[in-house]
């Protein structure tokens, strides 16, 4: 079962494992986000998760005081979210249904970690997290990286990712150069604070490795 995608997780119909998976693979994406963002946290202040899963993320910045609200496209996953009793206000929502639901500079904070690879074309989503954070707002998520001579998309199995994709059931997963990122972040008006790279899964069908990169990123205006 894969780990690094929600919306691949919940089409399967495997939300309920979604936490022991994400254990039983390592998988530290939301310790690395939360570290890299925990400097700049200030209690009271709001947070929105978008892709918020069972809340593995989100999770970590109640801890420390902040008022957790997360979007998500299957309910199942945020039924198991909500159960948890730590968020503020949780919405059914695809994010590539703009704009988001919130109004302009309502949020402090927002986060999204491993649900960006599901996008080709990340320009108008960046735009309207812009328009949902406040002044000098943060935000922060992770992409996977695509690496000189990487093909930009590629195709994956939707649970057993030790077997080759196949076309009738696998999903297309995007990498985005630094480039890339950089250049849209510029457009909508953010300055990047902080970056980092890691190892997010092991891919055994190809023995290759997937990189995502965390960015910590803040609107300028």
């Amino acid at each position: 079962m894969m780990h690094m995608n929600d919306t691949i997780i919940h089409d399967v119909g495997a939300a309920s494992g979604y936490d022991e998976q994400a254990l039983l693979t390592n998988w530290f994406g939301p310790d690395a986000v939360f570290g890299l963002l925990y400097e700049y946290v200030k209690p009271g202040q709001s947070l929105l998760d978008l892709g918020i899963g069972s809340g593995l993320s989100a999770i970590l910045f109640h801890k420390t005081g902040l008022q957790i609200y997360g979007l998500d496209g299957s309910s199942e996953i945020l039924k198991i979210c909500a159960a948890k009793n730590f968020t503020v206000e949780l919405k059914l929502h695809d994010l590539r249904n703009l704009p988001l639901p919130y109004s302009a500079s309502f949020f402090d904070y927002v986060i999204s970690v491993a649900v960006l690879n599901s996008f080709s074309d990340l320009g108008s989503l960046f735009k309207d997290i812009s328009r949902i954070l406040k002044r000098e707002g943060l935000f922060a998520f992770t992409v996977e990286e695509q690496k000189p001579g990487q093909m930009s998309s590629y195709s994956i199995n939707r649970v057993e990712v030790s077997e080759e994709p196949i076309p009738e059931s696998a999903v297309l997963l995007y990498r985005h150069s630094e480039d890339y990122i950089t250049g849209i972040l510029d457009q909508n008006h953010y300055d990047v604070l902080k970056t980092f790279k890691f190892v997010a899964f092991n891919y055994p069908a190809e023995h290759r490795e997937i990189i995502f990169k965390a960015y910590i990123t803040r609107k300028k205006r």
